[in-house]
C-alpha cells in the first residue's frame, strides 16, 4: 500500500465517498505524495512514459522558432514573454532559451521566460536546470504579459476529470469509496456539480447501457486562466485528445482514461495510487469554445505531425546541413515526433490568438484545415453548456 493510499483510505473511512475528480487530483497533486509532487523522474526512458520534450531538443527548437516568429509579427517588442505551464523539470524551457541565445540574440535580448508551476519540487528542479539563464527566468507572475506566447505540453490531459456512466437510462457520476475489506471501489451517484450537469445535458442521452466517459469542465477554467496571462499574443496547447464528436463517439464505451507506470498502460486508476500517472484525452471542443468565451480566436487545430512539419523549415534546413552524429540524432527525433506510428498523430495542437487579427498565422498552421476549427466550434450534442457557469 502506498503512502497516499493510506491517507485516502483514512479519509474515506466510515462510508465517505469522493468524486473521481477529487481522487485523481490527490493521486496526481497531493503536496507530498502525489505523482507529480514527489520529485521522481516521470518522463523518458527512466520514467513512466515519453513526451515530445523527452525525445530530444528538436521539439523545443521548432517551437522556439514559432515563438521568435510571433515576436516578429507583433513588431519585435522590447518585452516579450514566453509563458509555460506544467514545465516538468524545465528541459523545454532550457532548450528554448538555448536556441534563442545561440540563434537569435536579438530575440533573446527581448525575451523573458515565465513558468507557471504550482509544485515546489518541480520549481527546485527547474531552477537548477535553468541556472545559466538566471535573470531571464521567473516563477512569479505579475499581471498579464503585454506580448508573448503561452505554451502547455500535456497539461490539459492531467486536469482532474469527472467520470460518468450511462445506466438505467440516465447519467450517473462515479465516486470512489471503500468496500467492507477497505479496498477502493466505484460508487455511482446522481450528478450534482453544476458544470457537470450542464455538460451532460449538452452530451445528450443516446448512449448504450454501461457507456463510460470522462468530462473535465475544469479544462474550460484552465483555458480561461491561460488567456488571462496574455494581453496580446499566441497560445499553443499540445496534447492528446479529440473534437467532441470523436471524444464521445459511441464506440468509446469505456472512455479514454489511461494509467501509466514503467512504460506500461492500463485502465485501473485505483492501484499504486500516487505512483501511477492518470490521464484522459482532452475534449478540444470544450477547450476551443472556452477560448472564444475568453476573448481568443481559434486559429487552428491539427495533429502534431502536420504542425511540426509546417513549423520546421529552419530546423529541417539545419538537419540537411548537419553531418555526423548530431545531424542523424536530429533526424531521428523529428521522425519520432512526426511519424504516425509514434507521436505524430497521437498528439494535437490547438493554437489560439489574442488581439492578433491581421498579423498572419504561425507557420505551424500551414497544413491546418479550417474545417477542423469549425468542427470544434460547431459540435452539437443537444442543449449547449452555459460557458459562464462554474467549473
Amino acid at each position: 500500500m502506498t503512502a497516499l493510499e493510506s491517507i485516502l483510505k483514512e479519509s474515506l473511512a466510515g462510508g465517505a465517498t469522493m468524486p473521481f475528480s477529487s481522487f485523481m487530483a490527490a493521486a496526481l497533486y497531493h503536496p507530498r505524495h502525489g505523482y507529480y509532487a514527489a520529485g521522481a523522474q516521470r518522463t523518458g526512458r527512466r520514467g513512466d512514459f515519453y513526451t515530445s520534450v523527452s525525445v530530444g531538443p528538436v521539439f523545443a527548437r521548432i517551437l522556439a522558432g514559432e515563438f521568435c516568429a510571433a515576436w516578429e509579427r507583433l513588431g519585435k517588442p522590447d518585452d516579450f514573454c514566453v509563458i509555460e505551464a506544467g514545465a516538468n523539470d524545465g528541459q523545454f524551457a532550457h532548450d528554448v532559451m538555448t536556441w534563442a541565445r545561440d540563434r537569435r540574440p536579438d530575440f533573446f535580448a527581448c525575451l523573458t521566460y515565465q513558468i507557471d508551476e504550482p509544485l515546489p519540487a518541480n520549481v527546485i528542479k527547474q531552477r537548477g536546470k535553468l541556472a545559466e539563464f538566471t535573470g531571464k527566468i521567473t516563477h512569479d507572475a505579475v499581471g498579464p504579459a503585454t506580448a508573448g506566447c503561452y505554451f502547455a505540453n500535456e497539461l490539459l490531459d492531467a486536469v482532474p476529470c469527472r467520470r460518468v456512466c450511462f445506466t438505467g437510462g440516465q447519467w450517473m457520476e462515479i465516486h470512489i469509496g471503500l468496500d467492507a475489506e477497505g479496498t477502493f471501489v466505484e460508487i455511482l451517484k446522481e450528478p450534482e456539480d453544476g458544470a457537470l450537469v450542464r455538460r451532460l445535458a449538452w452530451l445528450g442521452m443516446d448512449f448504450s447501457e454501461g457507456y463510460r466517459t470522462e468530462m473535465a469542465p475544469a479544462v474550460a477554467s484552465q483555458i480561461r486562466l491561460a488567456a488571462q496571462r496574455l494581453a496580446r499574443g499566441y497560445l499553443f496547447f499540445a496534447d492528446y485528445g479529440y473534437a467532441a464528436r470523436d471524444d464521445y463517439a459511441p464506440h468509446r464505451t469505456t472512455g479514454t482514461l489511461r494509467c501509466y507506470r514503467n512504460h506500461r498502460a492500463h485502465e485501473d486508476p485505483l492501484v499504486e495510487v500516487g505512483e501511477t500517472d492518470i490521464t484522459a484525452h482532452v475534449d478540444f471542443s470544450l477547450a476551443a469554445q472556452a477560448a472564444v468565451g475568453a476573448g481568443c480566436g481559434v486559429l487552428g487545430f491539427l495533429d502534431q505531425s502536420r504542425f511540426l512539419t509546417g513549423a520546421s523549415a529552419g530546423v529541417l534546413a539545419e538537419m540537411e546541413q548537419g553531418n555526423g552524429e548530431a545531424g542523424g540524432a536530429w533526424r531521428r527525433q523529428f521522425q519520432t515526433l512526426t511519424h504516425p506510428a509514434h507521436l505524430g498523430q497521437k498528439f494535437h495542437f490547438l493554437v489560439l490568438g489574442k488581439e492578433v487579427a491581421g498579423l498572419g498565422l504561425p507557420a505551424g498552421l500551414t497544413f491546418a484545415r479550417p474545417s477542423a476549427v469549425a468542427e470544434l466550434l460547431d459540435a452539437k450534442f443537444g442543449e449547449e453548456e452555459d460557458p459562464g457557469g462554474d467549473d
